[in-house]
């Protein structure tokens, strides 16, 4: 049920007022991605764009993207390129001042004062401090158009589900996409309207003529998401809408030569149906989150595939300049994109840091799909081996990475393979019989392919499909691996003079005639409690302790020490990718590094104990534990 506030009967909004007897939510959706970390690992997390610039990046684009695959797929050879603009602007005097009118934004900020409650604003969303308390100063306003073209509008009759614009703006969850599209309508909305400090959003649309919508081409409707709330007694979902008044009190979207006069108020460009270049949306946002140079790198991040395929033109603008993202210019995303070339191109003549994987047809439950290509690349002279970087204000954990990527061609996710080195760089990009199995396992932030969750509704081979994915991912980047790494010396080649002396000494007595053990003897006592345990899912891990001490007939009362623990997956008989581990150490030894994991102190006959616990991982991999014990000579590891 929707009604004008009777104290506030000048508005041009309608408030939603709670109906219980109607199902309803709250219309602070913006909450939908609440506390959902962005994923930036490794490299990724320097000079990481903003979460509001992501969101905003991946849902926006995604929805437009789907769009205009439709179109594409309608129109074929014929279709118009899709293209997707963000442009920043700041209003002042007249032009502030008729957008503030125009969208009626005083009884907006009025509706967000109430001096007698404190914590009003935060109920409804708001922050403390935004525009609404500067409608009518002097400073300007900032607003953020995204104009998108070449793509179907948001068509349909304003009844039930048809129409796009209600399914966009209004609705939530609804799953009416076609297969291989970004997601269900309504989630996306989520990045929009955290986009706008003040939660309000106008859409002008423009799509062709069709049957179920006789005579209407263009619409546009405004839309305020905020918490529930209370006034004048009566309750509100916090949905508002900015639209026709019909006489049954309805406020529907402005169809027509109507919408085509509030947009030019609003500064928009008229849209027209005539014209294929001119169909899709343009929507305003009101005081935007996002900084443009935010906002590129983002969309670099998370679209380089479909702008390196030419699928889509992205500008960004601001201050009467526009940039055009370009990932080949980011010497990281570089790297992927040339992985990406390789996963998608047949290679003529295959390079030695470069590696190209087509997966074979994989069982996923009764069916024989082809899951897609990998492309794999290394730089082995320089970020391949380099170190994690130790200032402070730069501080990176390297990680192999895997960009995931399906059909819209954003990467889902910079899948994290691990930190051992030497480190690589890649891209799967999935195969069309697997894409829409691929498609259901993605969370509502399409940000990961869940291997383990079976949600009603998808289908029961969707999660085999993501596992059956990954784990060759994680198979082809071991063996890349261990072609990058040089081999090693028979280890009868090898020989350690003073760590030879070093022991040779403790096996010594200190008198003139020799009464130690035999040299063939070890010095230290090491002994090992492992054991598997279920880490559910399918996945296990090792868990257990390693003693240390001084073997019972090494004559010395106390050695300084380096300890290594190390736990390594087994492949084709040699040792793989090392493990991660949680160790405890005694409280004798301190730690001083990871990976493999060291830990200095000192050795006594009295035993102490390493207790160690793997990360989970595959039920089907083998690895293989090992401690060494290392002499130290006045704090160094001889």
């Amino acid at each position: 049920m929707w009604a004008k506030v009777k104290s506030r009967s000048g508005t041009k909004w309608t408030w939603e007022e709670t109906d219980p007897d109607r199902s309803g939510s709250s219309g602070d959706l913006a909450k939908l991605f609440k506390n959902e970390a962005v994923k930036h690992p490794g490299v990724f997390s320097v000079s990481a764009p903003s979460e509001h610039a992501t969101l905003m990046a991946r849902e926006v684009i995604q929805n437009s993207a789907d769009a205009a695959a439709e179109l594409s797929e309608e129109l074929g050879d014929d279709a118009p390129e899709f293209e997707i603009a963000f442009e920043f602007e700041s209003l002042a005097t007249s032009a502030k001042a008729s957008l503030v009118d125009t969208l009626d934004l005083s009884s907006i900020a009025a509706r967000g004062t109430n001096p007698g409650d404190p914590g009003w604003r935060a109920r409804l969303g708001l922050d403390r401090d935004d525009v609404l308390d500067h409608l009518h100063d002097s400073s300007p306003l900032h607003v953020l158009k995204v104009v998108e073209r070449g793509t179907t509008g948001m068509y349909g009759p304003f009844k039930g589900a048809q129409s796009k614009l209600y399914l966009a703006l209004i609705s939530l969850g609804y799953t009416a996409k076609s297969d291989g599209a970004g997601g269900s309508y309504g989630y996306g909305k989520a990045g929009m309207i955290r986009g706008s400090a003040i939660r309000t959003v106008v859409a002008y649309s423009a799509f062709r003529p069709r049957e179920d919508d006789p005579g209407v081409t263009r619409r546009l409707l405004g839309m305020t998401y905020w918490g529930q709330h209370e006034i004048d007694g009566l309750s509100y979902t916090g949905f508002a809408r900015f639209g026709a008044k019909h006489e049954s009190g309805a406020t529907r979207p402005f169809e027509n030569e109507e919408a085509d006069t509030i947009a030019a108020q609003l500064g928009f460009d008229v849209r027209s149906a005539d014209r294929l270049s001119n169909l899709g949306t343009t929507f305003l946002l009101i005081e935007p989150t996002v900084e443009p140079e935010d906002l590129s790198v983002a969309v670099a991040r998370n679209w380089w595939p479909a702008l390196e395929d030419g699928r889509m033109t992205v500008t960004v603008s601001a201050n009467g300049r526009t940039s055009v993202p370009r990932p080949m210019k980011d010497p990281v995303l570089k790297t992927f994109v040339d992985a990406y070339h390789l996963a998608t191109t047949d290679q003529d003549n295959a390079k030695p840091n470069q590696y190209r994987q087509s997966f074979r047809r994989a069982s996923i439950g009764d069916l024989q799909l082809k899951l897609g290509g990998l492309g794999l690349v290394a730089e082995p002279g320089g970020w391949s081996y380099e170190p994690d970087a130790t200032d402070v204000d730069d501080d990176v954990q390297q990680r192999s990475l895997i960009a995931l990527v399906r059909g819209p061609r954003m990467v889902v996710e910079y899948l994290d393979v691990g930190r051992s080195r030497p480190l690589v760089r890649g891209v799967f990009v999935a195969d069309d019989e697997i894409d829409e199995l691929l498609r259901q396992t993605e969370p509502k932030a399409h940000d990961s392919w869940q291997t383990r969750v079976e949600e009603p509704g998808s289908e029961p081979e969707a999660p085999q499909a993501a596992d059956a994915v990954i784990r060759r991912i994680r198979e082809h980047v071991r063996k890349f691996r261990d072609q990058l790494r040089p081999a090693s010396r028979p280890a009868e080649d090898v020989r350690l003079p003073e760590l030879e002396r070093l022991f040779g000494r403790i096996f010594s007595s200190p008198s003139s005639s020799p009464s130690g053990p035999p040299a063939s003897e070890r010095p230290f006592s090491i002994s090992v409690d492992e054991r598997i345990k279920p880490a559910g899912d399918g996945m296990i891990r090792l868990e257990g302790r390693i003693g240390y001490a001084l073997a019972a007939h090494n004559l010395e009362s106390r050695a300084d020490v380096d300890v290594v623990i190390s736990y390594r997956f087994v492949e084709d008989g040699g040792n793989g990718e090392e493990a991660s581990l949680t160790i405890k150490p005694p409280s004798e030894f301190e730690t001083i590094a990871e990976q493999p994991y060291l830990f200095r102190g000192a050795l006594t006959h009295d035993r102490v104990s390493f207790e160690f616990e793997s990360a989970p991982y595959p039920a089907d991999w083998t690895g293989r534990l090992k401690g060494d014990v290392l002499v130290s000579e006045h704090g160094e590891t001889v």
